[in-house]
């Protein structure tokens, strides 16, 4: 951990000092010496096609025997793996339809090509590194390939085979860890597997000029130069400040990674090789610049050209394929999310957190005076995906989120803002409590013995029917009800409140929290609901205790007479805004008074001749009195007019 903690540290301090990618210069531009790049392979064996690779089998568990079985949810849909190497053949079965244009140092010049022959020299003449040539085990003759200007070059197709063999460990659908994932071929290696400085910095600069900020993106460079190289590891310092995650091989000379790039560069993430047994493989470079370990022995994966078969498969060894094993793995966990600043410090911790401790034995136990020892960490993916499918539905105050469940794993939901949360073994939970209208993020983490998963992130708002009103009061008036009363503050906004006055149906509707009825009748008990609504519905309804309004009463709007010898009967409508009210009638002169319930009175005992006022005023039970009164003019008897008669008539 040393090595990576200080190069975590590195890598956001160039963050933030940088305000734009370094840019990667050209082999005329560069001042150190070209360097080779090559493939990290030492040894083959012939195709097989027939059974899982033991390193997809191994990464899914923490201990031997090896389960015969390959465990995956995540499969990197919607992240690029950009593969620095020899190129792709994207027509494989394995890989075909997931494979897009990249780049290709054959879409160069014809000059620049040429210079690049002059140092590399032809495959066909042995090498060190390739001591023989053998012209069945490329699809292409080299010469041609190699040094001929192809504009149209981006990457396809792959005329070593050691770029297919990676992008099969990576991406392949049956070989690969990651088995959605967007293969991007880079290449920079000719058809002996290698390559020049110059050419691995121009690739890297079109990986730059090709990511956009914030896409979830991954390189694997499963190539190495004996030294370090400056101009190399500046060029990766400006793809890890974009967020872009760097996986190296460790390098097969088994000796220290330390001394050279990629593996020893700060920020990468270096991977070492292991063997079926769990031991360290012995050509794999080791010390504190190794990050973990990966299956890289005996790896069966793509191959690049028909040989006596479709579309083979072939075996091959070397920390270069422990690191595609390892790219998978981040490609997995980098779906869904969208890369920051800080993604490459999240992968890294996340990646070796949930490595397997202690699992591999150790042939290197002796590194050099000063060297710490390789991190005893195996790659693992036995921690949960993040959870897929995750939907949340609205409800009033809640959200029910689903998810797809498997089988052993918990999930816990939680929302922000707020603290609400729910836990299940099965394949939902709701989130109770909630705020109606407010935009929350709903995360679900998956767990298991091994430890959580990454987190499912989407936003939702709740939403519903609305709650019922609580505490309602009532004020009595004259005729009129001053109604109140409570709503939950985390009802969702918009609602509006009917109160409503029973019997007679009286109401009153607002998007405050009080409002008053008018047009009751005075003295009459009344029970008030308020319902609240809203584009989902009304809530159900809420009650008041009983209510009387009270107030001065009105006098009747008329009254008539039926007038006889002695007496007058006088007669009103009823008063209609009151209830229970007590009819007073006085008569003026005489003073005579009735006091009565009903709608008429009868005066005995009057006086031909004489004309009487009569006032009806109006009292309630309670004893409020009418200011006014209604009056009429009444003579009882009979009137006779004077008239002549005449003689005789």
């Amino acid at each position: 951990m040393r090595r990576l903690t200080v190069v975590l540290a590195l890598v956001c301090s160039a963050f933030v000092s940088i305000a734009a990618p370094t840019p990667i210069h050209a082999s005329s531009e560069i001042s150190e010496p070209e360097q080779i790049a090559r493939t990290q392979v030492v040894q083959t064996t012939g195709p097989d096609s027939s059974s899982l690779s033991w390193g997809l089998d191994r990464i899914d568990q923490r201990a031997l025997p090896l389960s015969g079985s390959y465990s995956y949810i995540a499969t990197g849909t919607g992240v690029k793996a950009y593969i620095v190497d020899s190129g792709i053949k994207a027509d494989h079965v394995q890989l075909a339809g997931r494979v897009v244009n990249g780049w290709s140092y054959r879409s160069a010049d014809q000059a620049q090509i040429n210079t690049w022959r002059t140092t590399l020299g032809s495959c066909k003449t042995p090498s060190a590194e390739s001591p023989a040539y053998n012209a069945a085990d490329h699809p292409f003759d080299v010469d041609t390939f190699d040094y001929t200007s192809t504009p149209n070059d981006y990457g396809s197709p792959d005329n070593d085979g050691h770029g297919t063999h990676v992008a099969g460990i990576i991406g392949g659908t049956d070989t690969g860890v990651a088995k959605g994932v967007t293969l991007v071929p880079v290449r920079v290696l000719n058809s002996c597997g290698e390559g020049l400085t110059s050419m691995v910095l121009r690739g890297l600069q079109w990986i730059l000029d090709d990511h956009q900020m914030g896409q979830p993106a991954v390189v694997n460079m499963s190539i190495g130069f004996d030294l370090s190289s400056t101009s190399i590891d500046t060029a990766i310092r400006s793809l890890l400040a974009e967020g872009v995650v760097v996986v190296a091989a460790a390098g097969n000379s088994s000796t220290t990674a330390c001394n050279t790039t990629p593996a020893g560069t700060p920020g990468t993430i270096s991977v070492g090789a292991s063997a079926s047994n769990d031991y360290e493989a012995s050509y794999s470079n080791y010390g504190e610049c190794v990050d973990l370990l990966a299956p890289g022995s005996s790896i069966k994966s793509t191959w690049h050209f028909n040989n006596a078969s479709v579309n083979p498969y072939k075996t091959l060894t070397g920390t270069s394929m422990a690191a595609p094993h390892v790219a998978g793995i981040v490609a997995r966990y980098l779906q869904g999310l969208t890369t920051t600043s800080t993604t490459v410090s999240e992968v890294a911790t996340w990646l070796l957190s949930n490595t397997t401790q202690n699992a591999i034995t150790f042939v290197h136990t002796s590194p050099p005076t000063g060297e710490a020892m390789t991190p005893n960490k195996l790659l693992a993916m036995v921690v949960p995906d993040a959870p897929s499918g995750v939907t949340a539905a609205s409800q009033s105050r809640q959200l029910d989120v689903s998810w797809t469940a498997v089988a052993g794993i918990t999930y816990v939901v939680t929302s922000s803002p707020g603290t609400a949360t729910c836990s299940s073994s099965g394949a939902s939970c709701s989130l109770a409590g909630l705020s109606n209208g407010v935009k929350y993020s709903v995360s679900v983490v998956g767990s298991n013995t091994f430890g959580n998963s990454r987190a499912s992130v989407i936003t939702a708002t709740p939403d519903g029917v609305p709650e019922p009103t609580t505490s309602i009061t009532n004020t009595a008036g004259s005729r009129t009800i001053a109604v109140a009363w409570t709503h939950p503050a985390t009802d969702s906004p918009g609602l509006s409140f009917t109160a409503t006055a029973s019997p007679n149906g009286a109401s009153c509707t607002t998007a405050e929290r009080t409002c008053t009825i008018s047009n009751v009748v005075n003295g009459l008990g009344y029970t008030v609901t308020v319902v609240a609504t809203n584009a989902f519905g009304s809530s159900s309804v809420t009650a008041s205790s009983v209510v009387i309004p009270d107030g001065e009463p009105e006098v009747p709007v008329s009254a008539t007479s039926i007038v006889a010898k002695r007496f007058i009967t006088l007669s009103w409508p009823a008063v209609t805004t009151s209830a229970n009210v007590t009819y007073v009638v006085t008569s003026m002169p005489g003073n005579f008074t009735c006091t009565t319930t009903e709608l008429f009175c009868t005066f005995d005992g009057l006086t031909y001749g004489i004309n009487y006022t009569f006032a009806v005023t109006t009292r309630t039970a309670t004893g409020q009195v009418t200011a006014a009164a209604i009056t009429t003019a009444v003579r009882p008897g009979f009137t006779v007019k004077k008239t002549i008669v005449k003689k005789g008539s």
